[in-house]
C-alpha cells in the first residue's frame, strides 16, 4: 500500500509538468522533423550527386561490389580513389619524374660544418627515398663566395662528408655537385664524392692542396678511393688534384681517350694504338669549366641556377636554397583550426608574423578547418606565397582534414605533410557556386604566377565543385601531369601531352597516401613526431600558442561545452519558472545563453541574426505562457525560432548546400535535442526529489497534501461550484473547492494562483473551470 501511495504521488508530480512536456514535445517534434528532411537531403545529395558517381566509377575500376569492400579498399562515399596504378591496370609502368632537392655547401668545410651539411641531407633523405625504384636527386651547391678562406677546407672533415655521400645510405640518391664559382682546397674530395659535375665555364676546378702543404700517402689513398667508388673523375686524375708532383696525361686511343699517370703511357702503348698524347694542364692541376668538360668529366656547363635547371629538366623552385638548412632549423608551430573566418585568418597571421619575427626558419602551419571563407584562405594563401623560401620554409601539417578552401591554405606551403587518416579538400563548411568558382580559379593562378608550381589544376579539384581534372602524360619525356582543359591551353607545349584519363568531378577528397600519388603531398606520417623527425627538428620546437582569451574561446566553442551551456540555460529558464520572482534561474539562463552566443561569434559561426531570433522565440513563448494563451500558434512558432537560431549559430551556413554541411546539421539538431531531453529530465528529478530535501524543500512551491477528491466518485455534483486557486492554471493545476482540493483545468487559459474560480463543467474525471467574476469572501 505504501508504495502504491509512493507511485501514485509520483504520478500526480509528473502530471502537474504536462503542460511543459506539450511545449517541449512540440519543440522536439519539430527539431525531429528538420532531421528527418536533412536525412533525406543528405541521401539525395550522396546518391545523386557527383560523388556518388565518382564512388561508383572507383568501385567498379576496382571490383568492389558492396561498401564494407570498398572502404576496405579506400572508397568511401566522400572519399576518392585515385587512379589505378598502370601495373593494376595490366599497362606498362608510367615513368614518374624524379624529385630534386638542393642543399648549400658552405666553405670552408672546417669545424663542425660537415655535420650541418650531413644532417641538412638527412633531412631530406626521406623524401628522397619516399619512391621505390626511382632515383631523386640530390644537388650539392658549393658557395666559395662568402668566406676569403673558402680553400681552407679541413681534410679529416670533408674526407668525412664525401665518405657519408658514397655509402650505401645515399645509394638511391643521385648527387650532383654544382660548381658555380669553382672550389679549391680539400672541398675538392666532396665534389669528387658526386655522380655528376656541373661547373660554369670559367669556374676553376682544384687545386686541393697550397703548394706549400705536405701530401703524404693517406691524403693520396683517401682521393683515390673516393675517386674510385664514384668514377666521375679519373682516380689519377683525383690523385694530381691534391699532389702537384703527380703528373698526368690525356691518351687519345683507337679506343676512346683515357687519363693515366705520365709514366703509364708507355705501357699503354703496347696494349692499345695511341694516337695522342697531351698535358691535362700545369702544376697543380686547376681546371676550368671547359676543360673539364674537354677531358669528359664535367656533364654541363651552365651559366645559373635557371641554366642548371633546364640542363636538369626541373622546376627552377626546386634549385631554391634553405640557407638556414645547415645552422638546423629553429622552428615554429602555428595552430589553425576552425571555421575559416576573417577573423580566425587575422589572429593566425599575427602568430605567423610573430615567428618570423623570433628569427624562426621554419613555419609549421597545423590546419585543422572545414573551410568556410574562400576569399579569406586565398588572403592567407597569398601571404604564404610571399615568404622568401630561401629564409623561411613553410611546412603544412594536417592531422585530421583541411577540408574545402582551407586546402589552399594548405597547398600554398612549400610542402604539405599529412597523418595517414587525414583528409584534404572534399565538400567543407563553404558553399561555393559557378560565380565564385571563376573567381577562386583566377585568384589561384595568380597567386601561384611565378612561382613554378605546376600542380594548379589539383589544388583547385579539390575545392571547386564539378571542376574536372585529367591525367597527361607528356610523350618527349613519360612524365605525369595533372591539368584541366583551361590550364592544359596555357602550356606553349600543350600539343606534347597526351591525355591519360579522367578524374572524378570536384571537390575530390583524398587521404594521405591518396595525396601522396597525386604529388601533392610529402609521404604521411602517424604524428607529429614524425614530422619532426622527418625534418630533424629537434626537441627545441616553439609554439606559438593562443593567449588564454583563445583557449577560452577554443573550449567553448567546442560541441560539447557549447551543449552544456544550453543545458544550464534551459534548466535555468525551468527554475526560473517554477520559482517565480527569485531571479537566480533567469540569472543563470541569461549569462549560460549570452556565453554560447559570444562563443559562437567569436569561433565565426554566429551573427546577430541568430540573437535576434533567439529573443523573438524568447518573445514568442513568454507571449504564449504569459499574455495571449490560445491553440499554441505562438508556442509552436517561437520554439522553432529558438531552435533555428541554436542551430545556425553552432554552423558557418544557413541552408545546407553538400553531403558534409547536412552531417553538421544533423549533429547541430542532435545537441539541441539532447539539450531539450536534459531540462524535462532534469524537471522531472525536480519534482519527485527536492521538496523532499531538508535544504531546498522550500525553493519550489508544492501545493500542501490535503484531502483531495476521490478519484472513483462522481463529480458531477461540483459543477457551479466555486473556489480558489491554489496553483497558477497553466492551463492545468490544483484549486481548492468545498474545502477539497481537486486537479482542474483552465480550458486553454491562464489563471494566477489566488483567483476565484467557478466549476463550469466536468469532462472525462477533468474539471473545468472558467474566472469568477464575482469576490469570494
Amino acid at each position: 500500500m505504501f508504495c502504491m501511495t509512493q507511485w501514485y504521488k509520483t504520478f500526480r508530480s509528473a502530471a502537474s509538468l504536462w503542460p511543459m512536456f506539450v511545449y517541449a514535445g512540440r519543440v522536439m517534434l519539430s527539431g525531429l522533423i528538420i532531421m528527418w528532411f536533412s536525412a533525406c537531403a543528405e541521401n539525395q545529395f550522396v546518391q545523386a550527386g557527383p560523388l556518388a558517381e565518382a564512388v561508383e566509377k572507383a568501385k567498379a575500376a576496382a571490383g568492389v561490389t558492396d561498401e564494407k569492400a570498398a572502404s576496405e579498399q579506400g572508397v568511401g562515399q566522400e572519399g576518392f580513389q585515385p587512379a589505378l596504378a598502370p601495373a593494376a591496370r595490366g599497362e606498362p609502368p608510367q615513368p614518374v619524374e624524379a624529385s630534386t632537392v638542393s642543399v648549400a655547401v658552405r666553405l670552408p668545410i672546417t669545424g663542425g660544418r660537415d655535420n650541418a651539411i650531413r644532417a641538412a641531407i638527412l633531412r631530406q633523405l626521406d623524401r628522397l627515398q619516399s619512391n621505390p625504384g626511382r632515383r631523386d636527386q640530390l644537388v650539392l651547391q658549393f658557395d666559395a663566395t662568402s668566406d676569403e678562406h673558402a680553400s681552407e677546407s679541413d681534410f679529416g672533415r670533408s674526407l668525412e662528408l664525401a665518405r657519408f655521400l658514397t655509402n650505401s645510405q645515399m645509394a638511391n640518391v643521385k648527387t650532383i655537385a654544382y660548381l658555380p664559382n669553382g672550389v679549391q682546397g680539400h672541398a675538392v674530395l666532396v665534389a669528387l664524392a658526386c655522380e655528376d659535375i656541373v661547373m660554369a665555364p670559367d669556374a676553376l676546378l682544384g687545386p686541393a692542396v697550397r703548394n706549400e702543404q705536405r701530401v703524404d700517402e693517406t691524403v693520396r689513398a683517401a682521393y683515390k678511393d673516393i675517386a674510385g667508388r664514384r668514377r666521375t673523375v679519373p682516380p689519377p686524375l683525383a690523385v694530381a688534384l691534391v699532389d702537384p708532383s703527380v703528373h698526368v696525361v690525356r691518351a687519345i686511343t683507337e679506343v676512346g681517350d683515357q687519363i693515366v699517370l705520365s709514366d703509364r703511357v708507355p705501357t699503354l702503348r703496347d696494349e692499345v694504338q695511341v694516337l695522342r698524347v697531351e698535358d691535362i694542364g700545369p702544376q697543380p692541376l686547376a681546371l676550368s669549366g671547359r676543360r673539364c668538360r674537354e677531358i669528359g668529366i664535367v656533364r654541363f656547363l651552365v651559366t645559373g641556377t635557371a641554366d642548371l635547371a633546364r640542363s636538369l629538366d626541373i622546376n627552377p623552385e626546386q634549385l631554391v636554397l634553405n640557407p638556414s638548412m645547415e645552422r638546423g632549423w629553429k622552428a615554429s608551430v602555428v595552430s589553425l583550426s576552425g571555421p575559416i573566418s576573417s577573423d580566425n585568418i587575422a589572429r593566425v597571421r599575427v602568430r605567423l608574423e610573430e615567428a618570423i619575427a623570433s628569427k624562426a626558419n621554419f613555419l609549421c602551419l597545423k590546419i585543422d578547418s572545414a573551410g568556410g571563407s574562400p576569399e579569406q584562405s586565398l588572403v592567407l594563401a597569398r601571404w604564404l606565397r610571399e615568404i622568401n623560401p630561401a629564409e623561411v620554409k613553410t611546412v603544412a601539417y594536417i592531422p585530421n582534414q583541411a577540408r574545402s578552401d582551407s586546402a589552399l591554405i594548405a597547398l600554398a606551403c612549400n610542402e604539405v605533410v599529412m597523418n595517414e587518416t587525414a583528409v584534404l579538400g572534399g565538400e567543407g563548411a563553404a558553399t561555393i557556386d559557378a560565380r565564385q568558382a571563376d573567381a577562386i580559379e583566377a585568384a589561384w593562378q595568380q597567386i601561384m604566377q611565378g612561382n613554378f608550381k605546376t600542380l594548379d589544376a589539383l589544388p583547385l579539384a579539390l575545392v571547386l565543385p564539378e571542376y574536372q581534372v585529367s591525367r597527361f602524360v607528356q610523350q618527349t619525356t613519360g612524365r605525369t601531369e595533372y591539368f584541366s582543359s583551361s590550364s592544359l591551353l596555357l602550356r606553349k607545349d600543350k600539343a606534347s601531352w597526351k591525355k591519360q584519363q579522367d578524374l572524378a568531378p570536384g571537390p575530390l577528397l583524398v587521404d594521405g597516401f591518396q595525396a601522396e600519388a597525386y604529388g601533392l603531398t610529402e609521404r604521411p606520417v602517424t604524428s607529429f613526431s614524425g614530422l619532426a623527425e622527418r625534418y630533424g627538428l629537434g626537441d627545441d620546437i616553439s609554439r606559438i600558442e593562443p593567449g588564454w582569451a583563445d583557449r577560452l574561446l577554443d573550449a567553448l566553442a567546442s560541441p560539447g561545452l557549447a551543449w552544456l551551456l544550453l543545458l544550464i540555460g534551459g534548466v535555468g529558464l525551468y527554475i526560473e519558472i517554477q520559482t517565480p520572482g527569485l531571479g537566480f534561474g533567469g540569472f543563470i539562463a541569461m549569462v549560460a545563453f549570452i556565453i554560447f552566443f559570444w562563443s559562437q561569434y567569436l569561433n565565426g559561426t554566429s551573427g546577430w541574426l541568430e540573437v535576434m531570433l533567439f529573443l523573438a522565440g524568447v518573445v514568442c513563448l513568454a507571449a504564449e505562457i504569459f499574455v495571449v494563451p490560445g491553440i499554441g500558434i505562438l508556442g509552436l512558432g517561437g520554439g522553432l525560432l529558438i531552435v533555428a537560431s541554436l542551430v545556425l549559430a553552432s554552423q558557418s551556413f544557413v541552408l545546407p548546400a553538400n553531403s558534409y554541411q547536412v552531417r553538421q546539421l544533423q549533429a547541430s539538431l542532435v545537441g539541441i535535442l539532447g539539450a531539450g531531453i536534459g531540462v524535462v529530465a532534469f524537471g522531472v528529478v525536480v519534482r519527485r526529489w527536492l521538496p523532499s530535501t531538508p535544504v531546498l524543500r522550500h525553493v519550489l512551491l508544492v501545493p500542501p497534501e490535503r484531502v483531495t477528491q476521490n478519484e472513483g466518485m462522481s463529480l458531477d455534483h461540483l459543477i457551479g461550484k466555486t473556489g480558489m486557486t491554489v496553483t497558477r492554471l497553466a492551463p492545468a493545476g490544483k484549486a481548492d473547492i468545498e474545502n477539497h482540493l481537486h486537479d482542474v483545468s483552465a480550458d486553454d487559459m491562464l489563471i494566477e494562483s489566488g483567483m476565484a474560480v467557478q466549476v463550469t463543467s466536468v469532462r472525462s474525471g477533468r474539471i473545468i473551470v472558467v474566472p469568477y467574476s464575482q469576490e469570494i469572501l
